[in-house]
């Protein structure tokens, strides 16, 4: 699954292949501000649409669809700090994954694992509750969260 609110993602095909993997179906997540060209150019190459929100992306109808089109019941939500944000705001997370590597490199353009959105109307906080603690090979270590507190939407899906 790719979220692509606007329409920009120029994919060649519907299925998603990388070395040393199964091939994966491409499903973009897109809201009405798409084009119907684009729209037609994921046709014609074999890629899966759904529309989740009429300006900005609405997550809980993106996972709606995504359950009852397709089957998704759980999904990994990598898309960077805006995405991460987003889908937690509006109540879609259960649980967050972190791996920290014992390594830094002091840039001010890291990725962050959760940034606003500017056109997010509101910002609440978020609180975890430590579920669980796994040492890694290399001195990682990767720590796992439930949400403890999220007034967003309802993640009953």
């Amino acid at each position: 699954m790719s979220v692509d609110a606007l329409g920009e993602i120029g994919w060649e095909s519907g299925m998603f292949r990388k070395s040393g993997r199964q091939d994966a179906h491409v499903i973009e997540v897109l809201t009405e501000k798409a084009s119907g060209a684009y729209r037609s150019y994921l046709k014609k190459r074999g890629v899966s649409y759904i529309l989740a929100g009429k300006d900005r992306l609405d997550c809980k109808i993106a996972c709606e669809k995504l359950y009852r089109l397709f089957g998704i019941q759980k999904m990994l939500i990598c898309g960077g700090g805006l995405v991460n944000w987003t889908f937690l705001q509006e109540g879609m997370v259960d649980e967050l994954s972190l791996i920290l590597a014992p390594a830094a490199d002091g840039c001010t353009d890291t990725a962050m694992v959760f940034e606003q959105f500017s056109l997010l109307k509101r910002s609440i906080p978020v609180e975890f509750h430590l579920k669980k603690i796994e040492r890694l090979h290399g001195d990682g270590v990767r720590l796992v969260y439930t949400v403890r507190n999220n007034s967003g939407a309802d993640r009953s899906i």
